[in-house]
């Protein structure tokens, strides 16, 4: 399967030298040759470095490496650090150096998406995959892209918020304007916020030059902050979660990493689990030799409360009262 991915100029030449000196008994099925010894080299593409998607990259690579294809796997292992300028120059080149492709975040899968159409593209901490353009539906992608979605629970996520402070009645929300995933999430969450008979204040960034002023200006007016998954935000928990300790405010959602960092409570998946199973996924493919518009793209298999005791007890609350 994966030698319809190699370059064709590295072995059209070599191979019409050399046919006519080979057996035939040695090329009846070069198919089962490539499958079994040729290099399978996975480009990977992160959109920054922060927790959550370092555990992403964590659980996938571990996976993998302890694959039966171990031995075979060649990483090219890339990180934009959240340079988006350079984000389509840098999936062109990851693209045209593999054969697998894995992108960690929403905007690293468009870009990967747009420069590569046949190879298979695997996705993680991606929100929505078709608002995002990346596919058709989850259960038939119909391109080359399938992996996991990190779709929080976020009517979830809101009952958590309003079970354990009933008295909050205006709730802030931050997140990078630019950020697809980030505004599907904003906008979901502000409708069940607001169902739930709460006040909504919404604060955008566009980088984090902006988070300090905007996140102490936001905490000035609200009771609580409710937190989506947003590279940008996630990227610069240590200061967005000082700022609403300051404050003296919780904070409810976004990924269990992010919120064992600096935040108060959540409900989610662990982002390391998204890795191992879009790895799964990657295994699955080679084991039987599937196209990845054929395979649904997956959603979490479970989700679980996660409190930070240390910034519960910093804004003076007993984290064993929170469930």
């Amino acid at each position: 399967m994966l030698s319809k991915f190699k370059s064709t100029l590295r072995k059209s030449v070599k191979f019409a030298a050399a046919i006519s000196l080979i057996l035939p008994s040695l090329v009846v099925n070069p198919a089962i040759s490539a499958q079994e010894d040729e290099t399978i080299e996975i480009g990977v593409l992160q959109l920054v470095q922060h927790e959550a998607l370092d555990a992403v990259l964590k659980g996938f690579t571990e996976t993998l490496d302890a694959s039966e294809y171990a031995d075979r796997i060649e990483w090219d292992i890339q990180n934009a650090n959240g340079d988006q300028s350079a984000l389509q120059s840098m999936a062109e080149k990851v693209a045209r150096d593999n054969d697998i492709l894995f992108a960690i975040a929403t905007p690293t899968a468009q870009a990967l998406a747009t420069a590569e159409t046949e190879k298979p593209i695997f996705i993680a901490a991606v929100t929505d995959p078709v608002e995002a353009g990346l596919a058709d539906s989850l259960e038939e992608p119909g391109r080359n892209v399938t992996g996991t979605s990190d779709m929080a629970p976020i009517a979830d996520q809101v009952d958590l918020l309003v079970r354990n402070f009933p008295d909050v009645k205006t709730v802030g929300i931050i997140y990078n304007s630019s950020e697809v995933n980030s505004m599907v999430q904003a906008k979901t969450a502000t409708e069940e916020l607001e169902a739930a008979g709460l006040t909504v204040e919404v604060t955008t960034v566009t980088n984090t030059n902006d988070i300090a002023q905007n996140m102490t200006a936001l905490v000035e007016k609200v009771d609580a902050m409710f937190m989506v998954t947003d590279n940008t935000i996630d990227s610069s928990i240590a200061l967005v979660g000082d700022i609403a300790k300051a404050a003296g405010i919780p904070t409810i959602g976004s990924s269990d990493s992010v919120v064992l960092t600096n935040g108060l409570a959540t409900l989610s998946s662990s982002y390391e689990e998204y890795g191992i199973q879009t790895a799964e996924m990657v295994i699955r493919m080679l084991d039987e030799d599937l196209s990845a518009s054929e395979m649904p793209i997956e959603l979490a298999k479970e989700f679980n409360i996660i409190v930070n005791k240390e910034f519960a007890e910093a804004i003076g609350i007993d984290p064993e009262t929170i469930k």
